[in-house]
Parts: structure tokens; sequence; C-alpha cells
């Protein structure tokens, strides 16, 4: 057996708590995650877009949580079966972001309800957002 093998069968293994300390989710404060208004407002406009049929999902799966994700995903393929269904052509939505009412539970953590105006129909999306890696992500999301 080699010198290098032989150190390789000592190498000590990390214990899941050091390993979650650089690969785990690391939680960083809201001055470091910015400004959450622009990612409410792109997240409020692409689920109703996702779901008008005119956005793909992954266009927006870097601000959702895996959960969130999934569930975007099986009902925009639901209305898309929908449509497909009733022969209704796909038509871009006119949309314009409204107001936006926001609450901080806690740190990290914002809650907020982006209204979406489209032709004569004015719609709620309610996003929890948290803070992880850097950035903002939603961990839950619901269209009113």
């Amino acid at each position: 057996m080699s010198v290098q093998a032989k150190n390789q069968s000592k190498r000590k293994l990390n214990g899941a708590l050091e390993t979650d300390e650089y690969f785990g989710v690391q939680k960083v404060s809201e001055a470091e995650l910015g400004d959450p208004r622009p990612v409410l407002a792109f997240l409020a406009q692409a689920v109703i877009e996702t779901l008008a049929g005119v956005r793909d999902v992954e266009q927006s799966a870097r601000w959702l949580s895996d959960g969130v994700y999934q569930q975007l995903k099986q009902r925009a393929l639901a209305a898309n079966r929908a449509r497909a269904e009733q022969h209704i052509k796909l038509m871009r939505p006119n949309l314009v972001v409204g107001k936006m009412t926001t609450f901080s539970p806690r740190q990290g953590v914002l809650e907020a309800v982006v209204i979406v105006h489209n032709q004569g129909r004015a719609r709620a999306v309610a996003i929890r957002l948290e803070g992880y890696n850097g950035r903002w992500r939603a961990k839950s999301l619901a269209i009113l």
C-alpha cells in the first residue's frame, strides 16, 4: 500500500455540522439581500404570465424554492391543458404592477401582497420571501 493510499484511508470525515457551514443554507441579513421590491414586482408579474402560458416557469426558478417551483409548474401545465381543451388562443396579458404591502415577521423574512392589474381585472399575489444564500427566494406563493 502506498503512502498516499494510507493517508487517504486515515482521513477524518467531517461531521454533518461541519459540512453544513460550507454547503448548507447560508442565512444573511436583510441589508445584504438588498431591496425586495424589484423581486416582488418581478415574481408577481412572472407568476401571472406563467399561468397565462406566455412565460416559462424556468425563467423564475432562481427566485423560487423547490416546492413553490414544482407547484407553479404543475399549475401552469394544468392551465395549458385547459386552454388546449377549450381551444383558447394564447394572449399576452397587459399587466401593470400596482400597490405593494409588505410585512416582516422576523429578520430575513418578508411577507407581501402585490396587486397586479390587467385589462378590467386586478389580482392579488401573496408572496413570502426568505433570504437564503445571498438572495431573496419565494417560500410561499398564492394568487387570489
